[in-house]
């Protein structure tokens, strides 16, 4: 048998069971709420760049220009997508020079080409000029087919064209 309840006390209890769960949403917002607020303000401000290969960018400089390090020169040359143009180019002349890999030959063509894109091509000196040239045409020798479709954006008839001109040509395709 139930006992009855005075209305009196019902809506005491009401009244409690609603203090109960408002109490128990101040709870949850106040623990939720910080921590919504911690994990926002938590966010990287200097977000990694793609091209970041988390290795020491001196260090890997130092192993190429020093020993020649070909690893440290394929993390080198991904790192140097975040900075100007050129930045690989003494780099790219040092693998050459010592490995004689057409690879490093195409890299020092396109270091030059960055340096000169668009209208800058007109300030290029002959020299530069030249060893862009030479590079490209011994990465096209050695079947790189960047460099042979380049090549072949240069007129054919060429023996009277300048390097400057030969470039020129070369950075249109």
């Amino acid at each position: 048998m139930r006992i009855k309840e005075i209305p009196h006390e019902r809506s005491l209890k009401m009244l409690n069971n609603i203090k109960l769960k408002d109490m128990k949403y101040w709870y949850l917002l106040i623990v939720i709420l910080p921590l919504i607020l911690l994990s926002c303000s938590k966010k990287d401000k200097h977000e990694r760049s793609l091209n970041n290969t988390g290795l020491d960018i001196q260090k890997l400089r130092e192993d190429v220009l020093y020993r020649g390090d070909f690893d440290a020169y394929t993390s080198l040359r991904i790192e140097c997508f975040d900075y100007p143009p050129g930045e690989l180019l003494p780099y790219a002349i040092i693998m050459e020079n010592k490995y004689n890999d057409s690879s490093f030959c195409m890299d020092i063509y396109q270091s030059i080409e960055q340096i000169y894109y668009d209208v800058h091509s007109d300030y290029i000196d002959e020299q530069t000029a030249k060893m862009a040239i030479e590079n490209l045409e011994k990465a096209a020798k050695k079947g790189i087919d960047g460099a042979i479709s380049q090549l072949n954006s240069i007129p054919k008839n060429n023996k009277n064209l300048t390097y400057k001109e030969k470039f020129k040509y070369a950075m249109e395709n």
